[in-house]
């Protein structure tokens, strides 16, 4: 276990607090109301007897993983306080499963926005290890916000590959949309706590400015790099580089 010291520590006033658990909440709760809505369309259809079955198995997991996340938001609560996250690099991820999870998790968002969620995970990657929740709590906020800031009928792609710099060898995620980009100037302001853009699509803002601070936060602790490149009009590229062990 290893832990990170935030260089600002600013207290959460319980409204603010309150903010950001609904907006981290939503998406699994989603994934829950879909679900639990098609199974009581079809529950007297024999024939989706089996389709029924999965989507229960699916409203379990979604339920499991909003009890993991309640949890995650008050670890984010008292390391706010304390300045301090913490990871578990003990065993080796299972990132194919991870990428699933957080896709699915945003796939009733990404049908609601009319935006379409694409991956492409190469067969050749290296066994790392990572934070399996941490990772899922990363990849599915990115997602969430890529779907949130683009525009309809868009597509967001999630990639993962090996990549070389300096004779290292990386794991390499992207998360590619389509939507308006941004600025360098927002850029430096999305990654700040409590700070948040206007949202084209909308007009407004909903979130509170924690969950890129956090993502960032949180890759670093992992011994990787984060890095935006974005252009107003054409989309964002978010990219994950988490250094293989030699």
């Amino acid at each position: 276990m290893r832990s990170l010291s935030s260089c600002e520590r600013k207290r959460i006033l319980p409204t603010e607090f309150l903010t950001a658990i609904v907006h981290e909440l939503k998406t699994p709760l989603s994934a829950i109301i879909s679900f639990s809505e098609f199974l009581k369309d079809n529950l007297k259809n024999p024939r989706s007897a089996e389709e029924c079955a999965d989507y229960a198995k699916e409203i379990n997991t979604a339920a499991t993983e909003m009890d993991e996340l309640v949890h995650d938001i008050l670890d984010v609560e008292a390391a706010s306080l304390s300045g301090n996250f913490s990871v578990d690099l003990s065993k080796e991820i299972d990132l194919g499963n991870v990428i699933k999870r957080s896709v699915k998790l945003n796939h009733d968002y990404s049908l609601k926005r009319n935006v379409s969620l694409k991956t492409e995970i190469a067969i050749n990657l290296r066994s790392i290890k990572l934070d399996s929740k941490r990772m899922k709590q990363i990849l599915t906020n990115l997602i969430s916000n890529a779907v949130k800031y683009s525009p309809k009928q868009s597509e967001i792609k999630i990639t993962a590959r090996n990549s070389f710099e300096n004779n290292q060898e990386f794991l390499e995620i992207c998360v590619i949309d389509q939507g308006f980009g941004m600025t360098n100037s927002q850029i430096q302001t999305a990654f700040q706590k409590y700070q948040t853009i206007q949202n084209p699509n909308s007009g407004s803002v909903d979130s509170f400015g924690l969950g890129l601070p956090i993502t960032k936060q949180l890759v670093e602790l992992q011994s990787g790099k984060l890095e935006v490149k974005s252009q107003v009009g054409q989309g964002t590229e978010i990219k994950l580089k988490f250094p293989y062990l030699m």
